[in-house]
């Protein structure tokens, strides 16, 4: 049975779609994830990066760094309705979930700014260690946790002050970040030093660090928060950690420089975008094998949590 007939099986899983930044190809490829078919590519100028999808599907952020700054996409005509300017730093973006605020944040200026959806305008900014990078926000709407990439460590700001309550220490140069369905545990992917690191977000201290392999870049959850998929951009394959022993179970060979990662609806379908081959891998949680391979655009890099709600 193919995976297109897996999805349908349910009407909740009805229609979801993936959002892929071809950064070198200055567009994005919209997946119809029920049939795994590029349905529409959408002209992104600026070298799209970092993506975000709202949490009522009908807007997506996707950060611009050569346009410095992030491109509004209405998910209805498939077209960029706005621009909002920032910086050729604009890198990781981050969307609350109760759809009010966007955040972006800056590579070189080390700061996170805070944006307003429904004006566009900035109404915040938050100072955070070097190059920050991937973000994350806690489904509570609490926490916003920061991948500092220089300073090798994760910032917890607190939602309501908007200031900094948490430094943590990490692996060298985190990268991706992935936050668990509880708001319990936060997964960073630490490129120079070829691991995982394990925080705990009561305490913020690090629970355990896991060994991949080499340059890893994102990770994402599935399986009910018991399995994480990491990146390996050097090795071109995905490590898969059990969340209970956190033990490397298996490794999957996907495209060429795997970056971004996320995970559909499903909660079992983990979705890759390559890199060098301008394609995105689609494997099966329960199998742990490449059950699709999607033709999408140039530069495929996807970073940040790409699918539709």
């Amino acid at each position: 049975m193919g995976v297109a007939a897996v999805f349908l099986y349910s009407p909740v899983q009805a229609k979801p779609f993936a959002y892929i930044t071809n950064q070198l190809g200055d567009s994005v490829s919209v997946i119809d994830a029920q049939i795994n078919t590029v349905q529409n590519t959408i002209s992104v100028q600026g070298k799209p990066a970092g993506v975000a999808v709202s949490p009522n599907g009908e807007r997506v952020y996707v950060s611009t760094p050569e346009a410095k700054g992030v491109a509004v996409i209405d998910t209805k005509t498939n077209a960029v309705i706005s621009t909002i300017k920032l910086s050729e730093g604009a890198l990781g973006i981050a969307i609350s979930p109760d759809n009010q605020r966007l955040y972006v944040a800056d590579w070189y200026e080390n700061t996170v700014n805070v944006i307003d959806t429904q004006s566009l305008k900035i109404v915040a900014t938050i100072e955070v260690e070097k190059s920050p990078s991937g973000l994350m926000v806690s489904s509570d709407n609490r926490f916003l946790y920061v991948a500092n990439r220089m300073s090798n460590s994760v910032s917890q700001i607190d939602l309501q002050t908007l200031k900094t309550k948490n430094v943590t220490p990490v692996g060298k140069h985190p990268f991706g970040l992935m936050l668990d369905s509880k708001n319990e545990r936060l997964y960073t992917a630490n490129v120079q030093s070829d691991d995982v690191s394990v925080l705990d977000t009561k305490t913020m201290h690090l629970i355990a660090t896991v060994k991949v392999n080499k340059l890893p870049y994102t990770v994402a959850l599935a399986k009910n928060d018991s399995l994480i998929f990491v990146t390996n951009q050097e090795d071109g394959n995905v490590s898969v950690i059990d969340t209970k022993t956190l033990n490397v179970i298996k490794e999957i060979t996907v495209g060429d420089k795997p970056e971004g990662i996320s995970t559909h609806l499903d909660d079992v379908h983990v979705y890759v975008a390559n890199w060098f081959d301008n394609t995105v891998s689609v494997i099966d949680a329960n199998t742990l094998n490449v059950v699709e391979t999607i033709k999408t655009g140039s530069g495929s890099r996807a970073f940040g949590q790409f699918f539709s709600r």
